[in-house]
């Protein structure tokens, strides 16, 4: 039986490509495509997907709905497995994306996209319940630990950077 997909992604060059590409595999199935979070949410309830694709920037803001939209696929529908395409390596959206565990998300560069078979392994692990992170976002995750410990911000406590953050305002102790 073939994994049933539906996909987000705003700009249409790159949702016809992606669609385009799973059709080269007979065990994925594209149910639906969207353009738009509010139009994602109403397929996955209409068409209960194994797997989401979703990029991460679509309208309205263009920032983060793509995770905000997996999160909430994931906590509505916690069998659907969620693949969340980016251009950019963000590790903080990152971090955000897996902050309530990996189980069914995967986090790739949409470079990655390109290879039908990477793309595949990824949306059978995510199906399964598993998950994958691309390597470049691994490798900038480590990054920003590694300076986070270093800087002497790292060694500040909660309430010392609070202070900092009024300071850096104007505020002072009056």
């Amino acid at each position: 039986m073939a994994t049933r997909i539906v996909l987000a992604e705003d700009s249409y060059l790159m949702r016809e490509g992606i669609g385009s590409l799973l059709e080269l595999d007979e065990e994925l199935e594209l149910v639906a495509s969207c353009e738009n979070p509010d139009e994602l949410f109403a397929a996955v309830a209409e068409h209960r997907p194994d797997v989401v694709i979703t990029d991460i920037r679509m309208p309205p803001t263009q920032t983060d709905e793509g995770i905000k939209a997996a999160l909430q696929i994931r906590a509505d529908y916690p069998d659907t497995g969620v693949v969340v395409l980016s251009q950019y390596v963000e590790p903080d959206y990152a971090l955000r994306l897996f902050s309530h565990g990996s189980d069914g998300l995967a986090y790739l560069l949409k470079e990655r996209v390109a290879d039908l078979g990477e793309l595949a392994t990824a949306i059978s692990r995510v199906a399964e319940g598993g998950s994958v992170i691309d390597p470049k976002v691994v490798e900038a995750l480590i990054e920003a630990r590694i300076k986070q410990e270093s800087s002497v911000l790292g060694r500040l406590t909660q309430r010392e950077l609070e202070v900092l953050a009024e300071m850096a305002k104007g505020g002072n102790n009056a």
